[in-house]
C-alpha cells in the first residue's frame, strides 16, 4: 500500500495498484503542472480534498484522483485565491459539496482539462473518456 502525501505528511492509504492505474491513466506526467513542477509524476492527488475525519474511502474513487508530482501535490494546498480559482476552472481542484458523497459526485462530473490541452471525464472504473462541451 502506499500513503498518499499532501504538503508531506500521509493523510491516507491508496492501494499501490490503483496508483499504478492512476499514473498509467495519466501518462505518468504531472497533471497539476505548477511552477518548479517536476512533470514525471509519482503519487496521485486528490481533486477534493478528504478533509479531516469521516471522508472513509469515499473520496479515493478513481474519478477524484490525479496523477502529480511530490512537489506540485504539496504545493497544489498552499495555492493563493488566485491559483486556486485556476485549479478549480481546470478541474484538478474540486469543492467540497455538504458531504463526501455528494463530493464524489461532483468529481465524477467535472471534467479536468490536461496540460496537453486535452479534456476528460474520470471515470470511477480507472479510465477516462473525451469531454465533449455541452453534456
Amino acid at each position: 500500500r502506499v500513503h498518499h502525501e499532501s504538503g508531506g505528511s500521509a493523510v491516507s492509504v491508496i492501494s499501490a495498484k490503483k496508483v499504478a492505474i492512476v499514473l498509467l491513466r495519466d501518462g505518468g506526467l504531472c497533471v497539476l503542472r505548477l511552477t518548479g513542477c517536476l512533470v514525471e509524476a509519482s503519487v496521485v492527488d486528490h481533486r477534493a480534498n478528504r478533509q479531516a475525519g469521516g471522508a472513509g474511502k469515499r473520496l479515493d474513487g478513481y474519478s477524484n484522483l490525479i496523477a502529480a508530482c511530490r512537489l506540485c501535490n504539496g504545493a497544489k494546498e498552499c495555492a493563493d485565491k488566485e491559483l486556486r480559482e485556476t485549479l478549480i476552472a481546470r478541474g484538478v481542484r474540486v469543492e467540497s459539496h455538504s458531504t463526501h458523497a455528494k463530493t464524489a459526485l461532483r468529481a465524477l462530473e467535472k471534467p479536468v482539462y490536461y496540460p496537453d490541452g486535452t479534456v476528460w471525464l474520470l471515470d470511477d472504473a480507472g479510465g477516462r473518456k473525451k469531454w465533449k462541451e455541452g453534456r
